[in-house]
């Protein structure tokens, strides 16, 4: 995957996906990789009460990132998709739910 086709660069060879030669899809196996890490943030700072940060992520990846989020106790809420990169924000919380009359 280059940035000359629209998507992003590695930071290391991922060597068990097709383009590295291994038996795994490039973006399965990026999405598992992005979907992980998030897994360990969540973990790490749960504990704590901690608000995760706000950040933009691939649309595709908003429903695995809403379980794992309902799995530590956070609600997810997406934004809207930046029409330049085709990225998703998502912002956390422990509880998006409006009081009846309020817009948001």
């Amino acid at each position: 995957m280059t940035d000359n086709e629209g998507t992003y660069q590695h930071v290391m060879p991922f060597i068990l996906a097709k383009s590295e030669g291994g038996p795994y899809d490039d973006e399965a196996f990026a999405a598992g990789m992005t979907c992980g890490q998030l897994w360990m943030e969540l973990r790490a700072i749960a504990n704590h009460g901690a608000t995760p940060r706000p950040r933009y992520v691939q649309p595709a990846h908003v429903p695995q990132i809403d379980l794992i989020a309902m799995h530590y106790g956070y609600t997810l809420k997406p934004g809207p998709v930046d029409e330049g990169s085709g990225w998703q924000r998502i912002d956390f919380g422990p509880d998006y739910d409006e009081p009846d009359g309020v817009d948001v």
